[in-house]
């Protein structure tokens, strides 16, 4: 999207063709006939830009509740936390107390929202681009927030002085496609080793190469990694006056609520076959490697199936909002017929199949195994128990 294109969208003509569009149907199907109406009125250009911000729209509101009133581009939208987590970070930048916050890299503004929304601070957000610089301050007003915009270079001194905390949240995608190391991030990561800031949070992909951390680790900081409904959303490194030692893990609820599980230097829970349940942590406590500090958490021996597997197993069920839970009828060395077997003995017709550590894809399995679709419905678990491609039928997740 260029300048022209933006201030289209935020003018009263643009306006009027979002509104349009949000009661149309915009699927695929339809995109010849809905650009042949927009460009009655519109260009080509105009017509094309309102078809797909109308979809973002329809996309982000997954993550935005005012979506529909705010304006983005598909790669600062893919980037975007959400508000769920924003909010959730912020929380730390309203513990801090700071009297003023930047965004720095802000985009859009997904994240600045949240920011500015930060009791007694006033927030700043950062950016080279002016077209998102443009959409931030629309986006800020769709939301009723005010932030002060500044059109600056992360790579050149700072024109920040007198704030002592900042969020940092480097481009992660280039021509459409995801950057896995930090040191190709744009702008790279060891920028921040030149910033003056108290206290400074810096977004991250889920998946970064912790050994990549490793100079800022152990200098004091510390990695949180982040999930919400059940998926891993990013990581975050905690510097300077946040810094921690370890990895943690939080859940984030959908109104910005969470909670925290804080590295204790636990050892590893035990190796032992599955027992009368099995959990699957989750994913942030996956990822943050806190398996024991869960085993601690659920208040009950907890024993790993495998060195190389997350899944936990016990003889009684603990519930908690850290793990799902299912509870284990049986379990064997992988067969197909032996499976197949067993599942037709105990009356199964239906089976979902999940796995850990197996090569085997579900939908290959569930067609392998020529269930008929009658009868009681079972969870099948392909993993790893010491080593050994092993199956386990459980019963639907507790």
């Amino acid at each position: 999207m260029d300048e022209r294109d933006a201030r289209f969208l935020l003018g009263s003509a643009g306006q009027a063709a979002l509104a349009q569009l949000a009661a149309e149907d915009l699927d695929e199907r339809y995109t010849l006939a809905l650009l042949d109406r927009l460009r009655q009125t519109l260009s080509p250009g105009e017509a094309g830009a309102a078809l797909t911000t109308a979809r973002l729209r329809q996309r982000a509101a997954a993550k935005f509740s005012r979506a529909a009133s705010m304006v983005f581009t598909p790669d600062a939208l893919e980037q975007a936390s959400g508000e769920a987590v924003s909010r959730w970070r912020a929380r730390r930048f309203t513990d801090l107390g700071a009297a003023r916050i930047a965004d720095l890299g802000c985009g859009v503004g997904g994240d600045l929202l949240a920011l500015a929304a930060v009791p007694g601070a006033s927030a700043v957000g950062v950016d080279l681009d002016p077209v998102r610089l443009l959409l931030a301050s629309a986006n800020l007003d769709a939301n009723g927030l005010s932030a002060s915009l500044v059109r600056a270079d992360l790579l050149d001194p700072l024109p920040l002085a007198g704030v002592p905390a900042a969020f940092f949240d480097p481009a992660r995608r280039a021509a459409g496609r995801r950057i896995f190391s930090v040191r190709d991030y744009h702008p790279p990561l060891d920028v921040i080793r030149a910033w003056p800031f108290e206290a400074l949070a810096v977004k991250l992909s889920p998946g970064v190469d912790l050994g990549e951390l490793w100079p800022y680790t152990a200098a004091g900081a510390g990695i949180e990694f982040v999930s919400a409904g059940g998926e891993l959303k990013e990581a975050v490194l905690w510097t300077g006056a946040w810094g921690f030692a370890g990895c943690r893990a939080s859940r984030v609820e959908p109104d910005g609520s969470g909670a925290s599980l804080e590295p204790r230097g636990l050892p590893a829970p035990p190796l032992a076959e599955p027992g009368a349940v099995l959990y699957e942590p989750d994913p942030a406590i996956i990822r943050a490697g806190l398996l024991a500090e869960l085993g601690a958490e659920l208040g009950a021996p907890v024993t790993r199936l495998d060195e190389s597997i997350a899944y936990l197993t016990a003889d009684a069920l603990v519930e908690s909002s850290w793990a799902r839970a299912w509870p284990v009828w049986d379990w064997m060395p992988f067969n197909l017929k032996r499976l197949r077997a067993a599942l037709r003995a105990r009356g199964v017709g239906r089976v979902t199949v999940k796995k850990r550590g197996s090569p085997i894809a579900p939908e290959d399995l569930i067609r392998q195994l020529k269930l008929d679709g009658q009868g009681e419905s079972a969870v099948v678990v392909l993993t790893r128990v010491a080593g050994q491609h092993t199956a386990l039928i459980c019963g639907e997740r507790l």
